[in-house]
């Protein structure tokens, strides 16, 4: 086996590994929103409202994943001076 098809192999596995990690994440992340859908007080600075717990877990996950996805994608291809 020569070594750019090991590495490949090796890609392929994390790849698959991040995947089944994601999936569980998501998973347990849904099952936590809906066992927790009860209105709950949200302050933010000056304003103040009341939502579902879903849906404030749900936008802080969404919140997450796009700041995960803008960091991983600065350091991907970092700035050059």
């Amino acid at each position: 086996m020569s070594s750019a098809s090991s590495g490949s192999k090796r890609g392929a596995q994390k790849r698959d590994a991040w995947m089944i990690a994601t999936g569980l994440a998501a998973g347990l992340l849904i099952w936590f929103a809906l066992a927790n859908s009860e209105q709950v007080d949200i302050h933010f600075w000056v304003v103040s409202a009341k939502a579902p717990l879903i849906v404030v877990i749900v936008v802080s996950a969404l919140l997450g994943a796009l700041i995960l996805t803008l960091w991983r994608r600065s350091r991907r291809h970092p700035h050059s001076s």
